[in-house]
């Protein structure tokens, strides 16, 4: 019978930055084993060049073993705020952070006597399967993965969060907004209109300046193709569950990818000035209209008691409705 060895013979792990890609940058690291051994680590760093973006920055850590240089990324980590561990691993702003590491539960039966530490903070996206984009852990207009954030109408760029029995336009424009045909320009208009209207580029996709992601965040994110949003299935696990009161679906990467998830709250859509099926059903936006029928866009859709190969199901959805977005980077698929 293997006996568990501490990771390290001495309290102190050697806790090394990852070269940064991006501010903010993480300095002042220190890391100790607990006394006795239950498989703990206790870091403790310094983050710095911190500057708020749309999307957030995340801490995220790899464990490497000196002799083989095989690294393991670490999924059960925790972030000690006011004396609670969260597992939301958000950076937050500048100063000093507390990380409890399970290493136990990361590495199983640890039979290596000295062990690296990476530690870095990252744009909070992830890549979910080999050549794919990278999603953002949160919808636009949301602060956590598990809230709604903001509703459009598809080609929208301002966005309405439900206030009360309201929806309100994101700039202040309407305190009042009521989701319908008469409110949504892209209702009606062909394929080929949309174009030529330049709501759609040559491929076929929303144009930038009719793009949600890139109106919100910028950079180089964007909303996801439908084929995107259809990968979605064929590359990753989908589990309905519960995360802090909201309900939704994981979705998590397989193989070298399996540490890494994203969570879909199933926020319903706006119609009118009402918000229907939120808790149940989810309704996100892709970037491509139906190519038949001119007053619909394709769309992810999924409800918690559709059990199939496919967690979920991928329908047209009419132009007026209020629905989520979820954005992505990199180049579609």
């Amino acid at each position: 019978m293997k006996t568990r060895r501490p990771l390290l013979p001495a309290l102190a792990l050697l806790l090394l930055p990852l070269s940064s890609r991006a501010e903010p940058v993480v300095t002042d690291v220190v890391a100790k084993q607990r006394y006795p051994w239950n498989g703990k680590v206790d870091i403790t760093c310094t983050v710095s060049g911190f500057e708020e973006t749309a999307s957030g920055w995340k801490f995220f850590v790899k464990a490497v073993d000196p002799d083989s240089g095989d690294a393991t990324t670490v999924s059960h980590v925790q972030v000690m705020r006011d004396g609670v561990a969260s597992n939301d691993l958000k950076v937050q702003a500048n100063g000093n952070y507390r990380l409890v590491w399970d290493a136990s539960a990361d590495l199983g039966e640890v039979v290596c006597s000295n062990m690296v530490v990476r530690v870095e903070v990252i744009e909070r996206k992830v890549q979910l399967w080999e050549g794919g984009p990278y999603w953002a852990e949160t919808n636009i207009g949301a602060e956590n993965p598990e809230d709604y954030g903001l509703y459009f109408w598809w080609g929208d760029t301002v966005g309405y969060r439900r206030e009360g029995s309201a929806w309100v336009a994101s700039d202040g424009s309407s305190q009042n907004f009521s989701f319908g045909s008469g409110n949504t320009p892209t209702y009606g208009a062909s394929k080929a209109s949309l174009q030529n209207e330049g709501w759609i580029t040559a491929d076929g996709v929303l144009a930038s300046a009719h793009d949600a992601a890139q109106a919100h965040w910028g950079g180089s994110w964007r909303m996801p193709t439908f084929a995107e949003l259809s990968a979605l299935n064929g590359n990753c696990d989908w589990l309905w569950t519960t995360r802090n009161g909201v309900n939704g679906y994981v979705v998590r990467g397989r193989g070298d990818f399996k540490a890494s998830s994203i969570f879909l709250p199933a926020a319903g859509y706006g119609y009118g000035t009402s918000l229907d099926r939120a808790g149940s059903y989810g309704y996100y936006w892709s970037s491509v209209p139906y190519n038949s029928f001119s007053y619909t866009t394709q769309y992810l859709f999924f409800y918690s008691n559709y059990y199939s190969d496919k967690h979920c199901t991928y329908e047209d959805g009419s132009r007026d409705y209020g629905q989520s977005v979820r954005p992505v980077q990199g180049f579609a698929q």
